[in-house]
């Protein structure tokens, strides 16, 4: 595979704004329908979107793309680079009462790297072992300095599930994934909806202002936007530029433009 990543601006969202004053239910107009909703197997980009409400990371990235911790509290990597050390936040619980600890890492890093079907797998290649130190710490083994590995582990690598819940699942479990985001799954109805509903015990549940969200797959940007014209929902994501304009003029709309990380690939099948 060949990439390439770099700095780009783009339009975002839209924001109804008057269809949000009081609001209790957020309708998110996506692109396209999310693959499995398996932090492990998972492909998509628009994936993310739904995963950032389910399933919180080792570390994040904010809004200037420094990486940031999220459930790592903090990080320190041994003389050789090839030791990372994490302390983890404390009292987290997942979205089925289970508590998050070492444990759960190094059942989630060691899925990951084993699982039939990972995605993962290549992102972490690099960690030969995983120790759990105590509780709220825990040590990723390298088998070589690898310096993106705070940047896999704030994207889906970085993805806590419920470790109760992922072994009795199996290979189903993306289709009611258990994690320990702000929301907590409700159902799926293919290329139709993805509802989610607030957490009550998230650790950080004093900044979320929502008590669901509802993804609504439309791959037409035509359609998408009309239905956010008509108060059929509140938020798209992907607005195609000559929308940009006229919605510009339009005092209901509110355009968000961002700094992200872009990619580029050209992906060879060589099996």
């Amino acid at each position: 595979m060949l990439k390439q990543s770099k700095l780009m601006c783009i339009a975002l969202a839209l924001l109804a704004a008057p269809a949000l004053v009081g609001a209790q239910t957020l309708r998110f107009g996506l692109a396209e329908d999310p693959d499995i909703l398996d932090p492990t197997l998972a492909r998509t980009f628009v994936g993310r979107i739904v995963f950032a409400a389910l399933c919180d990371k080792l570390f994040d990235i904010d809004e200037k793309l420094n990486i940031v911790p999220q459930l790592a509290t903090s990080y320190q990597w041994s003389a050789d680079n090839k030791a990372l050390t994490l302390k983890l936040r404390q009292g987290v619980t997942f979205h089925d009462g289970e508590k998050f600890d070492a444990a759960a890492v190094k059942f989630n890093i060691e899925r990951h790297k084993n699982m039939q079907g990972s995605n993962r797998r290549g992102e972490l290649a690099p960690v030969a072992s995983v120790d759990v130190i105590d509780p709220s710490t825990v040590r990723l083994n390298l088998s070589a300095p690898f310096s993106p590995l705070l940047a896999q582990l704030a994207d889906r690598a970085g993805m806590m599930v419920s470790p109760k819940a992922a072994q009795a699942a199996g290979e189903k479990f993306g289709a009611n994934p258990v994690c320990s985001g702000p929301f907590k799954f409700v159902e799926r109805v293919a290329q139709d909806r993805i509802v989610v509903e607030r957490y009550p015990n998230y650790w950080n549940k004093g900044e979320i202002h929502l008590d669901k969200i509802i993804y609504l797959p439309i791959v037409d940007s035509t359609v998408r936007l009309a239905n956010l014209k008509s108060g059929q929902l509140d938020f798209i994501e992907r607005v195609a530029p000559s929308d940009i304009p006229g919605l510009k003029t339009d005092s209901r709309f509110k355009i968000a433009r961002i700094t992200e990380i872009g990619y580029q690939g050209i992906t060879v099948n060589v099996g």
